[in-house]
Formats: structure tokens, C-alpha cells, sequence
């Protein structure tokens, strides 16, 4: 890949605005502010979540609230806006249309606070039943609380207790305060809400392991159950039909005796799916002793096991590997190549991945790859990180790999004027607040 600036242009194209919306960065709230922002890729960025992890990353409905204020189209886009809510059938869209809709009823629309009422009351998503909840709460305060409480209450006559009861508690504790929530619930004369604080209570969950003294050997049985699992056993499982994810935990506390009986399996043995079973042994763990039986793998037409070699043979520091990997980036090389520098890195070879790089079409694998430029930045704090962390930074979908992009430029220094302006706008908080100090 050539090198190319990431800086924000001084006239973004409509391209260049929607690829800065679907991202979440800050320079499309810098746009705005210049009135070079235009309607129509903001209002289809309202319309459609367009977030790359919808279960790491948070709704965007207060980031694009702030992007339609800044252009002046709260009147504009508020009939589109409110026909989606009636239309819409996703479950992970509606969260970012119920924000704009708390927003539009926090300044005085009455269509869209019933509607935030109406989708608490109905529940018409299975997957997102806390729809609406934190906005009447945030209209209403503990009134929003009770309403909501009361509808979970009736629901609960024929439903079973679930996560997402006890989570609207604890939003409305941490909002409200506890004891103000207690006391609202337990002096409750309404029959439904009466039932959800009587649940609640049955179904309360214990303090968190750093609480609870039960819980604070939980990490050390786990060790040790680990541990006891004698290697026969595991070999015999990977000759089984089950996946064995947890051969990942076993390799992690095993002796190095145990761990050379799995590595002279695998010299011998050349069913893929058997493989790939006792490779997830060394998927966290670096080989006893340097074997170039991984490598051979890392070759071979089975995908994933050509994977699973890969993640167990970046563990592993060796002459070697480095110089596969080198091969790697002068051939037709594979997704996880880079993953091999992270413990075989010297000094230059920035310049060899850069130009060696070409990214795919597929979003999740320009994550996989920039997610393995990431460990090489962070395991190699002596590395030039500006023109990968930079890259990283303004063509990774991920927003909290955005982040630590930001972060590594941060700890050296060296991150440009432009990046640090438009993080103060970044759709994720913590790259908001990473130059706030």
C-alpha cells in the first residue's frame, strides 16, 4: 500500500462524508460545524445503524442529535425520523431511533414521547425489550422508572424473570439513587409493580467475585481443574466429535511434559479437524520448544486449520518464523500474516508491512488485519507507529480499535494536530476523552 494522507479533507464529497458517518469519526461533527455536512448522508446515517459491532459498540442517537442540531435539521428530518420508528422491524436500529426520539420529546413533542410510552408498553422486540426505557426515565425520572417497572411487572405474570428486569434497576439506581429506588419499590400499592419488586428481590444476583469472599478462589479452581485434566484425556478428545474450546484454557495451565505429548501428536498425525483440536492447545501458549511442523500448517489448503496454525504460531518468538513471514509479505500472503511479527518484530519492519498491506473488501477481516497490526504496535513500544496507527485509525470500521490506535500515538506523542481536534467529536467516549486530561 502507498502511503496516503488520513488527515480530513478541506471539501469532503458525499463519499467521503458517508464513510466518516458509517465510521463514527469526528471529523463529520467538524463538517457540520463548517457547513460542509450534508443533509442526506446524516439523515440515512439517522435512518440506519450503521455501527460495526452493534453488541461492543453503543447507539449512536445522541452523537447524530448533536450532528442535526449543528446543520439545523431537527425540523427537516423529524417526519422521516418518525416514520421509521413505525416502520422499523430491527430490533439493534430501533435503539439509535428511540435516542433521536427521546431528544425530539425532551424538547417538547408530544408524538414522540407517546411513541418512547408506547414501545416501553407493547415490547414489539423480543431482543431489545429495554427499548425506550432509559428515555422516559430521562423525561420523566422516577415516574419513567415506575411506568416502565409496572409494564415488566404485568408481563412477568405469565414470563419468566430475565437480565434485562434486574438491568433496569440498576440503571434506575445508578440515575436515581438506590435508596430512592428502593423505597419506591417497596412501598409500591400497585399490584404490578409490587410483583416486579417482589421478584427482583428473589432474583437479586449476588456481589460481584471482588465482593464475595465464595468467589475470590474462582479463577484458582478453575486453574486447577485445568490442570488435573491428565493429556491422555486429551488426546482422546481431539479423536472425539466434540469442538474442545476449552483445549485453549487446558494448554494455558499445563506442564511442559504435557504440552510435548500434544506437539508430538501433532508431527504425527495429519487430520484436519484433529489438528485444529490440538492446535487451540498452543492458541495461548508458546510451543515448549520451536517446531516447524506450525509452519508447515500455516500452508496448509484447510482453512481453518491454516487459522488456528497461524494464532498458535504467533506465540512463538523464532528465526524461523520471522523469516516465513517476511516470505509471507513478498507472495500472495494470508490474512494472518501479520500476526507473526507481533513477538518476531525488529526495527524497520513498519515499513515492510505498510507496503506490503492491501486491504480486503470484507469489513471483518480489514478488522482482523488492523487488529493484528495493533498487538504488533503495542508488543513493540520502540516501533514508528504513525503510519500504521494512523492507518489504523481512520480505515478500521471498529471504533474501539480506533481507540487504541489513538492511544499508542498518544503514549509517544506523536498523534497530529488533525486527529487530536476531531477526537473531541468521535462517536465512542473514551477517544472522546483521551485529550481532555
Amino acid at each position: 500500500m502507498e502511503y496516503f494522507d488520513c488527515a480530513p479533507v478541506a471539501v469532503p464529497t458525499l463519499a467521503e462524508q458517508r464513510d466518516a458517518l458509517q465510521k463514527g469519526l469526528g471529523r463529520a461533527r467538524l463538517w457540520a460545524q463548517q457547513g460542509l455536512l450534508a443533509d442526506a448522508p446524516l439523515l440515512e446515517a439517522c435512518l440506519q445503524d450503521l455501527r460495526y459491532d452493534k453488541q461492543c459498540e453503543e447507539p449512536r442517537g445522541d452523537w447524530l442529535w448533536e450532528l442535526i442540531k449543528e446543520i439545523d435539521a431537527k425540523e427537516q428530518f423529524r417526519v422521516p425520523i418518525l416514520h421509521a420508528l413505525y416502520a422499523e422491524t430491527d430490533g439493534w436500529n430501533a435503539s439509535q431511533l428511540y435516542e433521536l426520539a427521546g431528544h425530539y420529546a425532551a424538547e417538547g413533542d408530544e408524538t414522540f414521547r407517546a411513541q418512547l410510552y408506547e414501545v416501553v408498553k407493547q415490547k414489539p422486540f423480543e431482543d431489545n425489550r429495554s427499548l425506550g426505557e432509559e428515555e422516559i426515565m430521562n423525561l420523566d425520572d422516577k415516574q419513567g422508572f415506575q411506568f416502565a417497572a409496572q409494564i415488566r411487572g404485568t408481563r412477568l405474570k405469565t414470563i419468566e424473570w430475565d437480565w434485562d428486569d434486574e438491568y433496569l434497576v440498576n440503571n434506575a439506581m445508578k440515575d436515581f439513587g438506590e435508596e430512592e429506588i428502593l423505597n419506591l419499590m417497596s412501598s409500591a400499592t400497585d399490584v404490578n409493580l409490587r410483583r416486579f419488586y417482589d421478584l427482583w428481590i428473589q432474583n437479586k444476583k449476588p456481589d460481584p467475585p471482588s465482593q464475595n469472599p465464595k468467589n475470590k478462589n474462582g479463577k484458582g479452581n478453575y486453574i486447577k481443574r485445568m490442570q488435573a485434566i491428565p493429556v491422555d484425556e486429551i488426546i482422546q478428545a481431539a479423536n472425539g466429535a466434540e469442538h474442545c474450546h476449552w483445549f485453549r484454557g487446558w494448554g494455558m495451565y499445563a506442564d511442559e511434559a504435557s504440552l510435548n505429548t500434544v506437539l508430538n501428536a501433532l508431527r504425527s498425525i495429519n487430520t484436519p479437524s484433529i489438528l485444529v483440536k490440538l492446535i487451540k492447545v498452543f492458541s495461548n501458549r508458546a510451543l515448549p520448544v520451536f517446531d516447524p511442523r506450525l509452519i508447515e500448517l500455516c500452508q496448509h489448503h484447510d482453512d481453518e486449520l491454516q487459522r488456528w496454525a497461524f494464532s498458535a504460531l504467533a506465540n512463538n518468538s523464532h528465526p524461523a518464523i520471522r523469516e516465513f513471514a517476511l516470505e509471507q509479505l513478498t507472495e500472495e500472503w494470508s490474512l494472518h500474516v501479520f500476526s507473526l511479527f507481533i513477538n518476531n518484530y525488529k526495527p524497520g519492519d513498519e515499513a515492510h508491512l505498510f507496503a506490503a498491506l492491501e486491504l480486503p473488501e470484507d469489513s471483518w477481516e480489514i478488522h482482523c488485519l488492523f487488529s493484528d497490526l495493533l498487538k504488533v504496535l503495542e508488543h513493540n513500544p520502540g516501533a514508528d507507529r504513525s503510519p500504521l496507527a494512523e492507518m489504523i485509525y481512520r480505515l478500521n470500521p471498529c471504533e474501539l480499535c480506533r481507540f487504541k490506535a489513538v492511544q499508542l500515538l498518544k503514549e509517544q506523542n506523536i498523534a497530529p494536530a488533525w486527529m487530536i481536534e476531531e477526537c473531541r467529536f468521535d462517536t465512542y467516549e473514551d477517544t472522546r476523552m483521551l485529550f481532555n486530561e
